[in-house]
């Protein structure tokens, strides 16, 4: 005799992951780290951005080569657009000195399992950006306006419109060729691949997105080819509190590339709090990874990866522990345009937890220096002990950096 099927169930937990999810997405900040210029012989991140792992404010060279290599070539432009500098070029700068600013805006349309359709119009960033380079010191910060969420780097205490910042740090650079840093300060966490769609579950679920998920503490940054790493003291995020709710431990990551065209790095981050805000117990922290990137012999194709065991041990509860992980491929037909494809998949949690599978198909449009367009469209699949459910997303995002 057939055993009859479960009957699919919208349990309080599938809604509750499908929700956050959706909001992650609504509240997310800009990356600027586009992983795929590996394709055009960048494996590190120190010469385009002032964070040695990528990420955040541009650099003149950055900018230069963004101009060069990023954006749609129209007829009629110079080589190294001008246009390409702060405030388009009507401002030039000092060397020394680096601004920008990213305002962000999206338009999302969803469909979760047994609810009605929703769409979104929300303005998901809007900041300022500052930094310096005076012979060995560099800095940089940040600050910025958040109508809800992002509370990790709030700066003020409003329940919604708040003022943030994400980063801010000094550095030392003690060697300049074999990239030789330290830094102090609210930072990235150095884990893993540094990618725009820090919204994927491997973000999410290991906590370490640009978004929110910074932390303050000490990091120690090395780049002498073919390697690069960071290793980060994690001191605690003392933008939030109380103090025992604050995580303490380390994050890093080491890359080695054997081809020109091919990175292979491995991850590793251990924290912990006294406090958990969720399990409401003392709590250590682990994520330990490995992730690729590949330009393949085929040049407009570039391939990246990334798989890591996750686990979470509240004081007297149940392990928590899982894995996550996505594969990603950006095509590159003409310079400029882009569709990307994601595939990814994360179990974590007690009791067998099942599998949760989604895919991302995106489309990528750099229409000119300072201005592009994104289109996601984005399936889940989340399986829970209570059920699975499934959700389909339209985002439209319009961005326009200084």
């Amino acid at each position: 005799m057939d055993t009859p099927k479960p009957k699919r169930a919208w349990g309080p937990s599938v809604f509750a992951a499908l929700t956050c999810g959706l909001m992650v997405i609504l509240l997310s900040a800009d990356a600027s780290a586009y992983t795929w210029m590996v394709r055009h012989g960048y494996t590190g991140c120190a010469p385009c951005h002032q964070d040695p792992s990528g990420g955040g404010i541009l650099t003149a060279y950055g900018r230069s080569v963004g101009s060069l290599v990023l954006d749609t070539p129209w007829e009629n432009l110079p080589e190294g657009n001008p246009a390409s500098g702060f405030l388009f070029g009507a401002v030039e700068l000092p060397q020394e000195i680096m601004l920008g600013g990213d305002a962000r805006m999206l338009w999302l349309s969803q469909k979760l399992e047994q609810t009605e359709l929703r769409h979104y119009l929300f303005l998901m960033q809007a900041d300022a950006e500052a930094a310096f380079r005076a012979e060995h010191v560099l800095g940089s910060g940040s600050i910025g306006y958040a109508e809800d969420g992002g509370y990790g780097a709030a700066i003020t205490n409003g329940p919604d419109k708040n003022l943030v910042s994400r980063v801010h740090w000094l550095g030392y650079e003690f060697d300049e060729e074999s990239g030789l840093i330290v830094r102090a300060g609210r930072m990235n966490l150095p884990f893993g691949i540094r990618n725009v769609e820090h919204t994927l579950w491997a973000r999410a679920s290991s906590e370490t997105s640009i978004n929110a998920d910074q932390q303050h503490g000490v990091a120690f940054a090395w780049a002498p080819s073919p390697f690069r790493t960071e290793l980060m003291a994690i001191l605690g995020n003392f933008q939030s509190g109380p103090d025992e709710y604050r995580e303490r431990g380390y994050s890093g990551y080491f890359e080695w590339w054997p081809l020109p065209t091919l990175g292979l790095g491995a991850s590793s981050l251990v924290t912990h709090r006294d406090l958990h805000p969720v399990y409401l117990a003392e709590t250590w922290r682990q994520a330990h990874g490995l992730f690729a990137r590949w330009a393949t012999p085929f040049q407009p194709l570039v391939l990246l990866a990334e798989a890591d065991y996750l686990q979470n041990s509240p004081k007297n509860q149940a392990t928590r522990k899982g894995s996550v992980g996505y594969l990603q491929a950006d095509l590159e037909p003409v310079q400029g345009v882009h569709f990307v494809l994601t595939g990814e998949a994360k179990h974590f949690g007690v009791h067998g937890t099942p599998w949760s599978f989604g895919a991302w198909l995106s489309e990528v449009w750099f229409v000119a220096p300072h201005i592009d367009f994104r289109i996601d469209n984005i399936y889940q699949s989340v399986g829970e002990v209570a059920g699975r459910a499934s959700s389909l997303t339209l985002l439209g995002q319009a961005h326009l950096y200084l």
